[in-house]
């Protein structure tokens, strides 16, 4: 926890600059043409997935510290790697960015305002939230450098397009060490972690996919913006989740929830990928 405590801020630095380097004026301009798809995207990302949350901890039985493990991963923006698996599935990658770049941009508001919440109704663990401490913390961890992406992106266009796909694999590759490091440091508890916090990490995956799938069935037409919304809603920005899990708390347990659904999240995407691109074959 120490490691990810000290070295995760840098970090987390570096990746929400790669996701804002993605975003260009002109994508997000043309999403505002449609707003109804950012406006439905948004509802699912920042509305529902939280609700989720909320029902989750409170009809499933789980110690306390899980409980706020899965809550806090379900206030997270979308990962970065959202946006390169969005272009994988032929969605539309400039609502992705769009997405992925609002989430991340006032998460320094949602996160400590939906864990404040959190404390007030739900929480029989004690942790320490200064609202406007970490608030602060979060906008110069997250915010900020997403619009220092986004700044660099609209005045340096060829220097990001040359690189923007390096940075992206930097950042996935930093979040990769994040969570190797967290993994090898408990490795002696990880069987008893996942025994306990695996089945919860399948039972919010679903919940997720099943309720933005209804969603979006019922409110939108286009298959390529569904199939954004989808992968938006289930890639959950785990590194974020590391780094604030650390930040707050000081046993690993909180963030346990957060590691395992970082793992099954791809491979559930990797099963989403391999289905889509059946049915598109089938098609043909």
């Amino acid at each position: 926890m120490e490691f990810v405590k000290t070295v995760g801020p840098i970090g987390m630095i570096f990746i929400m600059f790669s996701l804002g380097l993605n975003l260009s004026y002109k994508d997000f301009f043309e999403v505002l043409k449609k707003p109804r798809n950012l406006i439905i995207a948004l509802i699912c990302q920042m509305v529902m997935l939280p609700f989720i949350g909320i029902i989750i901890i409170s009809f499933f039985p789980m110690q306390a510290e899980f409980q706020l493990g899965v809550f806090l991963l379900l206030i997270l923006p979308s990962a970065v790697m959202s946006n390169y698996a969005t272009k994988l599935v032929k969605g539309n990658v400039a609502l992705s960015i769009t997405i992925t770049s609002i989430c991340g941009l006032v998460s320094f508001i949602t996160i400590p305002m939906f864990l404040k919440i959190y404390a007030a109704f739900f929480s029989s663990v004690e942790f320490d939230l200064n609202l406007l401490k970490f608030s602060v913390r979060m906008f110069l961890f997250i915010a900020l450098p997403t619009f220092v992406g986004i700044l660099v992106r609209g005045n340096f266009k060829r220097f990001s397009e040359q690189n923007n796909l390096k940075f992206d694999r930097a950042a996935l590759a930093l979040f990769i060490i994040i969570l190797l490091v967290a993994i090898f440091t408990e490795q002696g508890n990880l069987g008893g972690y996942f025994a306990d916090a695996g089945a919860i990490a399948f039972v919010v995956i679903i919940s997720v996919l099943t309720t933005v799938y209804i969603i979006t069935t019922y409110t939108l037409r286009d298959a390529k913006v569904k199939r954004t919304i989808m992968i938006e809603a289930m890639l959950q920005n785990g590194a974020m989740g590391f780094i604030v899990g650390a930040q707050l708390f000081h046993e690993i347990e909180y963030i346990t929830p957060i590691a395992i659904y970082a793992l099954i999240q791809y491979v559930a995407l990797m099963f989403y990928i391999g289905n889509i691109n059946i049915n598109r074959i089938t098609e043909k």
